[in-house]
């Protein structure tokens, strides 16, 4: 959009009306000339009306009197400043004290003000002035409303949007409107110099009352300068708002640059942009109402937990902003934020002093609470309600705005009373916004495991706040510990208000907010002191008792949906309220009005959320309170998963553990559903279940398998010690593999008659020494032996079969009579090799004796 149309929007939103106002502002400036003052405060001389009359009485039209046709010869005249306070010239809020004394009250009612006032002067402008002039700016200081007019047409216009005029009829200018400010508010406009006309031009002012009860009014034309259009002065006002968890940031600016323009960000802290940092385009962008400047908002998401990141806004044609860093903290529970009440710069009557003040609270929050990950504010930013552009500057213009995360809430300074105000949501883009609330104030986010519900007071459908609550803490609320709502209207503070305004309040949503489950505490300002309540129920104090914290705090331990309201005094000293007598508040149980500014910590811990209150000036402790609720269920440890054997003892608690965190498992302790049948093989599910005494629930599972005794493990098998396998060796087995084969020439039977006797004695032992031929006496016939028969056919497997067995079965015997001595008479063969081997051997010394034998018969044959 060209910036021609842009600044033609914003000043339409600030009513200066003058259709070419973007002309000088784009202009280039020609060579540097001085500006020219039309209007000086102090040297000025004004026309004025203060009689309770309205001068278009009798004329066509309501503004008539504006026109310089207009005769004023009969009002009073005089130079600098008109006010009154109480009736009398005295020095009004933020050290304004009038020159000059209005009639502030009408003459047949002395108590009640007069509804409006009325200025002209005359100013001449040759034309040189006009054709080098590019700007007419002007600064007005008044007291509640004012409306500025330049040769009959209203070119500015301050808190008088609300006043209602009557189309006919008399005393059609006669009517109340305006801030009821405290103090004298400041007024700026620029347009373009095209409404002035060469030679005499009339300036006209027409100032309001409030109400008619206003204790003061003022009036002060500081200053209107015809000038050449200053520079382009790029961003300002940049902010770091939260989004909707940690993973987002809202950064919002004002520009006066005329083109489009982005975030450029970057992980770590660089004094210089990087070249790969991620560039963002803005979500919304629009004419601003401060008349100058283009709002842009931007969303930044992706963002990594404990990163420090760097970034800027602008661009290269338009110019970038000097890089700001801000650290994204880890996402734990455990953390701490800042809680501040109304900073309402402006509402002294001396921004100046309020902006030093709200840095000042900035400052020493820093020093005191380093660890603090972001800023909540109840409300009430600033003082203006139509929206005052250099308030907004001041609120917004600490470093620490734009380099820590702060989330704002609607108050009733920062809304127009019937409407939206347009500079509030232009300078903050609230998160999760809920379309539903007329005024924009209902929004949403989630930081550190809390879920933050920010509502606004400014909007009377209580059951609308109801539906906007319940439905974000159904869809939200499971991913949270805590819930902490903050509204700005508070409905439980120690002020006059808690008297007034706020009873309607308290007495319509105090009841719902009692209704509703896993709210945890409530937050809230506008009364400029602080208070601290009992434990609520609705409208009721539920309970006044409270425990002692080891470190000497108040502990208060909440049961069903009972509530904490905590009230934050003013953050920067520029206005406080008196407290309402202790008997009118009967739900407080700490109050203060140091009338100094304070801020508060809020400590967020998994059984507790703890908030400290301090004052800036010297870190004094207000008070200190912890809210303490169990929310955490216990925690059950099972040894897991288990076989047992069938017919064995189980008892499903061995072994089976919880513990809680925050409190006690109530009386039934643990409990188990399911059983596990011992004598039936089968598998078995048991489901563990634990309830502390805040009636949180744990779960746990297992399965039990119940089978079988296992079989015994084998015995070593013979076959896998081949040492211990004399077949393996066939020198060790005489039976399988004979040297001599008694059966190769069978013709001769050696137990048929022999033709001769043997030879040499047999030894009774064969095996133990051998003689080298058959014995002389053969009465040992070898065939009563049948171990060394050789008869049998060896070819024939079954004998060596059952061989095997025998020994298989001697091994069997031996495995199970471990240790046994070896040589120990039980008839046996012994069963170390060495002995195989030597019985091997006599067996082969035999068989060679009868071979022997055999052929010496053959041979006597």
């Amino acid at each position: 959009m060209p910036r021609l149309t842009r600044l033609f929007a914003a000043s339409a939103a600030l009513t200066l009306l003058s259709p070419a106002v973007a002309t000088s502002a784009m202009a280039a400036p020609s060579d540097t000339v001085d500006p020219v003052s039309l209007v000086e405060s102090g040297e000025t001389t004004w026309s004025y009306l203060d009689t309770d009359t309205d001068p278009a009485d009798g004329l066509e039209n309501r503004t008539d009197w504006t026109t310089p046709s207009f005769d004023d010869a009969q009002w009073e005249t005089a130079a600098g400043s008109f006010g009154a306070l109480r009736g009398e010239r005295e020095e009004l809020n933020g050290g304004f004290l009038p020159d000059n004394l209005l009639t502030q009250y009408k003459e047949d009612e002395p108590s009640t003000n007069a509804e409006a006032f009325f200025f002209r002067t005359d100013v001449s402008v040759d034309a040189e002035q006009l054709a080098d002039g590019e700007q007419l700016s002007g600064t007005v200081r008044y007291d509640d409303a004012a409306t500025v007019f330049v040769n009959g047409e209203k070119v500015a216009g301050f808190h008088d949007d609300d006043i209602e005029y009557p189309e006919t009829g008399e005393r059609r200018n006669m009517q109340y409107g305006g801030s009821n400010s405290s103090a004298p508010r400041e007024g700026t406009f620029s347009l373009d110099p095209e409404v002035l006309v060469e030679g005499e031009n009339t300036i006209a002012v027409q100032l309001h009352q409030g109400r008619a009860t206003s204790s003061d009014l003022y009036f002060d034309f500081e200053d209107l300068t015809l000038e050449q259009a200053p520079e382009p002065q790029g961003q300002s006002s940049i902010l770091l708002g939260v989004g909707s968890d940690q993973s987002e940031r809202r950064i919002t600016w004002f520009t006066d640059s005329g083109v489009d323009e982005a975030v450029q960000i970057a992980a770590g802290a660089h004094e210089t942009m990087p070249a790969d940092a991620q560039t963002v385009e803005p979500m919304d962008r629009g004419a601003s109402a401060d008349g100058t400047n283009d709002y842009v908002h931007a969303s930044v998401t992706g963002l990594e937990p404990s990163t420090t990141y760097s970034y800027r806004v602008g661009s290269e044609e338009g110019g970038w902003s000097e890089i700001q860093q801000f650290q994204n903290h880890d996402t734990d529970l455990e953390h701490e934020f800042t809680f501040i009440g109304d900073a309402q710069l402006g509402s002294s009557g001396n921004l100046e002093s309020d902006a030093a003040g709200w840095q000042t609270t900035l400052d020493r929050t820093n020093e005191m609470f380093p660890d603090s990950h972001f800023l909540l504010s109840a409300g009430d930013q600033i003082n203006d309600y139509a929206g005052d552009p250099a308030e907004y500057a001041a609120y917004i213009g600490p470093q620490q705005m734009r380099t820590q995360t702060s989330a704002q809430t609607l108050g009733n300074h920062d809304y127009n009373r019937s409407e939206p105000q347009a500079l509030f949501n232009q300078h903050f883009s609230l998160p999760n916004q809920w379309e539903e609330d007329p005024t924009g104030g209902n929004y949403w986010f989630k930081q550190n495991d809390v879920l933050h519900l920010n509502i606004s007071t400014e909007n009377r459908d209580f059951e609308s706040h109801r539906k906007f609550i319940e439905q974000t803490i159904a869809e939200q609320g499971d991913e949270t510990t805590w819930t902490i709502l903050t509204l700005h209207r508070s409905l439980y503070s120690v002020g006059p208000h808690s008297q007034s305004g706020s009873v309607s309040i308290r007495n319509g949503l105090a009841p719902i907010l009692a209704e509703i489950d896993d709210l945890d505490m409530v937050l809230a300002g506008h009364d400029h002191s602080y208070a601290r309540t009992h434990l609520m129920d609705g409208t009721d104090v539920a309970s006044e008792e409270t425990t002692t914290a080891p470190e000497g705090h108040d502990q208060l331990h909440p049961e069903g949906n009972e509530l904490l309201y905590i009230t934050a005094n003013s953050s920067s000293g520029s206005k406080y309220y008196s407290m309402a007598p202790e008997l009118f508040t009967p739900w407080a149980a700490v109050r203060d009005q140091s009338e100094t500014p304070t801020t508060s910590n809020v400590k967020v811990g998994e059984c507790s959320i703890t908030t400290t209150t301090v004052r800036v000036d010297n870190g004094e402790q207000i008070d200190k309170v912890e809210l303490v609720k169990d929310k955490t269920a216990p925690e059950i440890a099972t040894p897991g998963d288990a076989t047992v054997e069938v017919g064995s003892e189980f008892d499903p608690l061995e072994g089976v553990d919880a513990t809680d965190a925050c409190g006690e498992l109530n009386e039934d302790g643990i409990t188990v559903e399911g059983t596990v049948d011992t004598s039936t093989p089968g598998t078995y599910d048991l489901a563990y279940s634990a309830t502390d005494v805040a009636g949180n629930t744990a779960t746990a599972s297992r399965t039990i398998t119940v089978a079988e005794a296992p079989s015994p493990e084998p015995t070593e098998d013979p076959t896998d010690d081949p040492t211990d396998q004399p077949t393996d060796d066939p020198t060790d087995q005489p039976t399988d593999d004979p040297t001599d084969d008694p059966t190769d020439d069978p013709t001769g039977d050696p137990t048929d008659q022999p033709t001769d006797q043997p030879t040499g004695e047999p030894t009774d032992d064969p095996t133990d020494a051998p003689t080298d031929g058959p014995t002389d006496d053969p009465s040992t016939d070898p065939s009563e032996d049948p171990s060394t028969e050789p008869t049998d056919d060896p070819g024939d497997d079954g004998d060596s079969d059952d061989n095997r067995d025998d020994q298989d079965d001697d091994r069997r015997d031996d495995d199970s009579d471990n240790g046994r001595d070896d040589d120990s008479d039980d008839g046996k063969l012994p069963r170390t090799g060495a002995t195989l081997a030597g019985l091997g051997a006599g067996v082969t010394l035999l068989g060679a004796g009868i071979a022997a034998l055999v052929a010496s018969r053959r041979r006597k044959a």
